[in-house]
């Protein structure tokens, strides 16, 4: 472990000789470096990244390869822009000065990863934080090693380790990064370990972002359209085996919908595994199979029954069917944590204020999502509930705009990242006056303090 101390110091100096000063073209090199080693070793990305556990192959371009070439590509387009110094406007009582906001990188920061998007997940912080000016240590995750090699490799065919490092390893490995002293430290996970990653770093002050999850909360109202809610909603549950921090975790409908909405989930259901070939993902590991499994007989031995569920497509011992549960009550424990599997809940309801009154009595999720035509409970839905982000008529797709900035809310999560957000998650914002030499206003309110002065601080200040 003395290797990691060791590390950190020569990052720590390299930072401080080297990229303090560096221009923006050197960060905008190195990112185009990664994105040709990206487009290059297409195949071997695709190969590799699947033998950690099996996914659609359109899944993983989806959600992983395009979406850190989109990510790269957006960075490239707006650097130029978010490094640039901005002023700001310059009160009265400050005549004669001139205010700006520099964007400086934080120093020596530390990415810690998962395992659902390991490659997605890791490069994106990644980019943003070389974007920003930073040294970087990755800690990708034990659990998908074929993928934290090939990071590895690509990292290390650009990089010299004193500027970025990628350390494999188990969670030992990562405890002992957290309590090292870095100037931030980026953790995508659970919010228990979350709240471990920030009581280490709290002994250093150093920032930190968390990308946690949380139970998505889902309303399908009197008015929504049935069909397209349940197609969006089985969708977030088959992307990836349900293994998405922003997937739906469970349903709540309407009773005058209920019957009608639990047919087209069935037929949804039936579409989407209608041929024999069809692709569909497995849990990560067998650890992840038994916590669902044991995770649905608990809901079932309380309440609820199983609508239908998919069949297997292939062999695979850690697949695990998309199963529907009907008539789940509101106090079944599956409501009480994040599902992150291939299970929906579904419960009915009368009262739509008394689901949101229920909603905003639970921890804040990451994201929080309403099918409805009715403008009223829109209304009412985004401005009685908190939640990291949201989506109206649909699900999942707020990440995939670079504009929004993601990310949760107290127990879902903290700091922000995409586009802007994530670059400025990285950096400094330094508050820079400048004054003209020999003036300052705040010279007439020098001691000694006379009547006169007196009434002057009570309008200058």
């Amino acid at each position: 472990m003395k290797k990691l101390d060791l590390l950190l110091a020569k990052q720590q100096l390299y930072f401080q000789k080297e990229l303090k000063q560096s221009h923006v073209k050197s960060r905008v090199s190195k990112i185009r470096k990664i994105r040709n080693w990206i487009i290059e070793n297409e195949n071997y990305i695709v190969e590799h990244c699947l033998k950690d556990y099996s996914k659609p192959v359109s899944e993983f371009y989806t959600t992983e390869y395009k979406t850190v070439l989109n990510h790269i590509n957006f960075v490239l387009r707006n650097i130029s822009k978010w490094v640039v110094a901005k002023s700001v406007w310059t009160p009265i009582h400050l005549l004669g000065t001139k205010s700006r906001v520099f964007y400086e990188a934080k120093g020596v920061c530390l990415i810690i990863s998962p395992w659902n998007y390991p490659f997605n997940l890791t490069l994106n912080p990644l980019i943003s934080a070389i974007a920003a000016g930073n040294c970087v240590v990755v800690k990708p995750s034990e659990f998908t090693p074929n993928t934290s090699m090939l990071i590895n490799q690509l990292v290390s065919s650009i990089f010299k380790e004193d500027e970025i490092k990628v350390i494999e390893g188990d969670y030992n490995v990562g405890n002992y990064l957290i309590n090292l002293n870095f100037d931030h430290i980026f953790f995508t996970g659970s919010p228990k370990i979350g709240k471990v990653v920030m009581a280490a770093a709290a002994a250093n002050l150093s920032s930190v972002t968390l990308e946690l999850g949380g139970k998505n909360h889902t309303i399908v109202d009197e008015t929504a359209d049935l069909k397209d809610a349940a197609e969006k909603i089985l969708w977030s549950k088959y992307v990836n085996s349900g293994q998405t921090c922003i997937a739906v975790n469970h349903v709540f409908v309407h009773s005058s919908s209920y019957m009608i909405f639990l047919k087209h989930l069935q037929e949804v259901l039936r579409r989407f595994f209608c041929d024999s070939s069809v692709e569909y993902g497995e849990i990560v590991n067998t650890i992840h199979h038994k916590r669902i499994s044991a995770l649905l007989k608990k809901c079932l031995d309380h309440s609820g029954a199983i609508l239908t569920e998919s069949k297997i497509p292939f062999s695979s011992k850690n697949a695990f069917p998309l199963t529907v549960i009907e008539d789940v009550s509101i106090d079944n424990p599956i409501l009480s944590e994040e599902i992150f599997g291939p299970l929906l809940p579904v419960i009915v309801y009368d009262d739509f204020d008394s689901i949101l009154n229920f909603i905003s009595s639970e921890n804040k999720a990451l994201a929080l999502y309403l099918f409805s035509k009715s403008n009223k409970n829109i209304k009412s839905f985004l401005n009685s509930t908190s939640s990291g982000t949201v989506a109206i008529n649909d699900c999942m797709l707020q990440y995939a705009n670079p504009h929004l900035p993601f990310g949760g809310v107290n127990t879902s999560g903290m700091g922000k990242t995409g586009g802007l957000s994530g670059f400025l998650e990285f950096s400094n914002q330094k508050s820079v006056l400048f004054q003209k030499s020999g003036f300052s206003i705040a010279k007439l309110i020098y001691p000694p303090y006379t009547n006169f002065k007196k009434k002057l601080a009570k309008i200058l200040g």
